[in-house]
């Protein structure tokens, strides 16, 4: 994706010059973009939670790790992890530019790419409960069944792993 550069034109007082005046601009952006960048991310992982929440509805996956139940503590960081991997292109997509299309343009990257790791991550449990027959993962993550916390949690972050470049390289090819 190309980016755009910007020029900025300073009025130099004795002493400082424009180049100073320029870095110290360029290192105010960047900070901001982290911060929104921070923002987004954490908004994206509430979603997410909020979304896969709805899906087990048999488990309140707060009120379990309220409980100390580590085996869902397990799995949801497993879910943070994989939905901030498949997130990060959305993420970064949206402080390629200043200009406020650029900023929409990256606004819809982030929800496409939410969109893509809650699927990705639907999916990939759905195939795993038809796959372990016999286990009913939700009712031993609320028993507190760690291995089978740790398990959903690696198949989480491994679908992560492969979609990730898909969601990135679908991005880029939808919005460029």
């Amino acid at each position: 994706m190309p980016q755009r550069i910007y020029l900025l034109r300073f009025n130099t007082s004795p002493g400082v010059s424009w180049e100073k005046k320029m870095d110290i601009v360029l290192v105010g952006l960047a900070f901001v973009r982290l911060v929104l960048a921070i923002v987004f991310a954490v908004a994206a992982l509430y979603v997410a939670s909020y979304v896969l929440g709805k899906v087990t509805r048999d488990l309140d996956e707060w009120a379990e790790i309220g409980k100390g139940n580590v085996a869902v503590a397990v799995y949801m960081a497993g879910i943070f992890i994989s939905v901030a991997t498949i997130v990060a292109p959305g993420v970064i997509g949206l402080f390629v530019t200043l200009d406020i299309v650029g900023i929409a343009v990256g606004f819809v990257q982030l929800v496409l790419a939410l969109a893509l790791a809650v699927a990705a991550q639907y999916i990939g449990l759905s195939v795993l409960g038809k796959l372990t027959k016999g286990v009913k993962e939700w009712e031993e993550l609320k028993r507190g069944n760690v291995a089978v916390g740790l398990m959903m949690a690696a198949v989480v972050i491994a679908i992560a792993a492969v979609v990730s470049q898909g969601v990135s390289s679908l991005l880029t090819a939808l919005l460029t």
